[in-house]
């Protein structure tokens, strides 16, 4: 199981302790470790990050000290610690709590009763670890059954998704808390549909999630994720947004930016090909193929098989702009400045080149400057671009204040001239680092 919980069982006689005799009652979620000694628990606990620490008081140093090395060990992430003594003393006990202990028993104790109290404490040390919107397991949670399946070495194969809801964002900002909440909650519904009990599901970011599962099921999930995610997503916008398509953001300066839709990313990676020796390494590859996924407009998925191909070649790709600019000591300027920048320019100063550039270039990004004499033949023509480009980003400055009219070509920005030239630089490397991706 991906995502069981763990118990270290810390006791002197080792294997043979009767701690081990029915407390988890076969549980398939619960796996047990097991150390007689504190070295050996504390390389247990760097490596797994129990959830719970059965200690009992039967070793020659004091309990009350094992717990509190137990306790500064595990500061970062804070175990449930159970203590079983054979010694009836309300001073002992109060030492022992006080020393970073959850709970004190009798080792007489009924082992019904200590199952039920594991449990307790165990459904309680996950209700502290659960987001409050969503009901999955927060980062901290999610990160530690990365590191136990990574550290556990397991035979089987698995496969680890990284999903993000594009543009969730700017739908909270329009539709406020309430709205996006549902959103999240719906999709948080369509993806457990799809996952069994084995399957571990987890929440990394606001509205960035992770799951664990078996790779022959982990492309078919996604399939059904972009799916279904796009078939109920529209219910959540207005009819007036619909019709046009896309939400329009107000910023400063009377910017407005063309916002897409939400939509599904996901990122998908193994071990099939590739071991993983850190919860750092097999995060970090999962971002990289998710980003490829987010190049791409509308929900899509990519996993990491043999055939992805060209990674190099796209990094390189995502760094060239073409200039479409007819004021020549402006066009000098940004070309310039954005070279300075280690951006990879081209420049046209005639608008009825720009189709031709981007066909021989294939830039990432246009900054199209549009005239007011001839503002319909040049949006006409980020129409095109757009159409014919969809991956290619567009912004487009103009003393034209009509934002939905400029905005419906298809366009990613809007920036009304006289500008900042910081203000378009700032756009220009979201842009291209992935911070505003549609």
């Amino acid at each position: 199981m991906f995502s069981s919980q763990y118990i270290l069982i810390l006791d002197s006689k080792g294997s043979e302790s009767s701690l081990t005799e029915g407390i988890i009652n076969d549980d398939s979620f619960i796996n047990l470790l097991i150390a007689d000694n504190f070295a050996d628990a504390s390389e247990i606990i760097k490596k797994y990050e129990p959830d719970l620490i059965l200690l009992n008081d039967n070793f020659k140093e004091d309990i009350a000290g094992i717990c509190g090395r137990i306790r500064s060990e595990t500061r970062v992430y804070r175990p449930v610690i159970m203590v079983l003594s054979d010694i009836e003393s309300i001073d002992k006990k109060i030492d022992i709590l006080k020393s970073g202990a959850d709970d004190y028993q009798h080792e007489s104790i009924d082992k019904n009763e200590l199952s039920l109290r594991v449990f307790a404490h165990l459904r309680r040390h996950i209700e502290e670890l659960t987001d409050t919107v969503t009901k999955l397991p927060t980062a901290n949670l999610s990160y530690r059954v990365l590191k136990r399946n990574i550290e556990a070495k397991i035979s089987r194969k698995y496969a680890l998704m990284y999903i993000d809801i594009a543009n969730f964002n700017p739908y909270r900002e329009v539709y406020g808390y309430i709205a996006s909440d549902k959103l999240l909650q719906t999709f948080i519904a369509i993806i457990k549909t799809a996952l069994s009990d084995e399957d571990f599901l987890g929440k990394v970011g606001n509205e960035t999630f992770i799951v664990l599962t078996s790779p022959e099921k982990a492309e078919k999930i996604a399939v059904f994720l972009c799916y279904s995610f796009d078939m109920v997503s529209q219910k959540f916008y207005t009819n007036e947004d619909i019709e046009r398509g896309y939400l329009i953001i107000d910023g400063d300066e009377k910017i407005g930016r063309r916002i897409p839709f939400a939509s599904v990313n996901i990122g998908i990676v193994s071990n099939l090909h590739k071991t993983f020796d850190s919860v750092e390494s097999l995060m970090n590859s999962a971002i990289s193929v998710h980003r490829l996924a987010k190049s791409s407009p509308g929900s899509y998925w990519i996993s990491d098989r043999p055939k992805i191909t060209g990674k190099e070649n796209r990094v390189e790709e995502q760094q060239k702009i073409l200039i479409v600019e007819n004021d020549a000591a402006l066009s000098y300027l940004l070309i310039t400045t954005l070279e300075m920048q280690g951006y990879n320019v081209e420049s046209v100063n005639s608008t009825d080149q720009a189709l031709e550039m981007v066909e021989k270039t294939r830039p990432a990004l246009v900054v199209f400057d549009t005239s007011s004499e001839n503002a319909d033949k040049e949006l006409e023509i980020c129409r095109m671009i757009k159409k014919n480009y969809s991956n290619i980003k567009v912004i487009v400055s103009t003393v034209d204040c009509n934002k939905e009219k400029i905005l419906d070509t298809g366009v990613d920005l809007y920036i009304p001239k006289p500008y900042e030239l910081m203000a378009l630089f700032t756009w220009i490397s979201r842009f291209l680092n992935y911070e505003v991706l549609q």
